[in-house]
């Protein structure tokens, strides 16, 4: 007799904050899914104890794959994964390791497409999926990220974009591939982000280690989008997006595309002061840039760490570089929100 063909052992990790209906929303969906097993790892940042005791409740009555943690404070998604990683990865049970924001659904077979796209002969160990907006499954939400020669990233639209790699709504990796990174970096996120761009920062950091992503085009998700920091135009967004943007290019990106690409940073930049001055955030941006340069020190640290181990046929990072300034109508749509205002 055959042996049984042994399922992948996978964790799925999924953070709330102060949103206990969209979580469960989420957790049904996957209990949608057959095949193939997994376990879930719900973390609660520090909501409260209402929160807590809808989570609880949920992963009582769920059965033995649902473990739940609870926070005391809010670690922001930097911190909270960074604290399940070292509890779970060092123990090696999982071969993967799947990051799910808490306001998205999925398709039952979405987990399956997504494995179906790793191969690790080829160093492909990060995967991104077809992520569609939740009020309209029509709309692309993402499908990766996108990294542009202003030097931010973006949501990716097309699959004709380069793809860096996954957007942490929805990134399979490997746990190879993480511990990799923590090996040579001493980190898996950058704790000093604490939430937005976390994701690109460590697509680059494994990029430069010799990893690559691949995309799934058929594995659905659907997600709700920025709910827990106040929508994507608060102020949350704005300081954490543009600040942890900076941050990255000083921390990551080869010496060469800072020289070639200045130019296109500086309009850019001038252009976000321009458009959110006139927006009348100016507050909000001045602490951005302040808390940017307060941090330059510390990223030049950790960028010397990594280029020290960077393999030198790992540099030429041209093809994943998206050779379009920034995302298509994004100076049209600055211009007439300036013209408004």
């Amino acid at each position: 007799m055959s042996e049984p063909i042994k399922s992948p052992a996978i964790a799925i990790l999924i953070v709330n904050f102060k949103r206990a209906a969209d979580t469960v929303e989420c957790l049904n969906s996957l209990s949608l899914i057959d095949h193939p097993s997994f376990d879930i790892i719900l973390a609660d940042n520090g909501s409260g104890d209402a929160e807590v005791a809808v989570l609880q409740e949920y992963a009582h009555r769920h059965g033995e794959h649902i473990r739940l943690i609870n926070f005391p404070a809010n670690y922001g998604f930097t911190g909270a994964h960074n604290r399940i990683f070292a509890d779970i990865i060092p123990a090696k049970k999982y071969e993967f390791i799947l990051l799910l924001n808490n306001d998205t659904v999925v398709d039952p077979d979405f987990l399956t497409r997504m494995l179906a796209k790793i191969d690790t002969d080829n160093h492909i160990e990060m995967v991104a999926a077809r992520m569609m907006k939740y009020s309209d499954r029509t709309s692309i939400d993402n499908l990766g990220i996108t990294f542009y020669k202003c030097g931010l990233a973006s949501n990716r639209k097309s699959p004709d974009d380069p793809l860096l790699g996954p957007c942490g709504g929805c990134a399979l990796y490997t746990t190879e591939l993480l511990s990799q990174v923590y090996r040579t970096t001493s980190e898996y996120f950058d704790d000093d982000f604490f939430c937005y761009a976390e994701d690109t920062d460590l697509a680059w950091r494994a990029v430069l280690l010799g990893y690559r992503a691949a995309y799934a085009d058929d594995a659905l998700v659907y997600h709700k989008g920025s709910i827990a920091s106040g929508g994507p135009n608060s102020d949350f967004v704005l300081y954490h997006g543009i600040r942890n943007s900076l941050l990255t290019l000083v921390k990551d990106l080869p010496t060469w595309f800072l020289w070639r690409n200045l130019f296109w940073m500086l309009v850019l930049h001038g252009a976000i002061l321009l458009r959110y001055t006139v927006k009348g955030k100016l507050g909000v941006v001045f602490r951005l840039y302040r808390d940017f340069f307060k941090k330059i020190p510390a990223m030049l640290r950790k960028r010397n760490r990594l280029w020290e181990v960077v393999p030198a046929r790992n540099i030429n990072i041209r093809s994943i570089i998206n050779p379009a300034f920034y995302e298509r109508g994004y100076v049209k749509q600055a211009l007439s929100e300036i013209k408004i205002s």
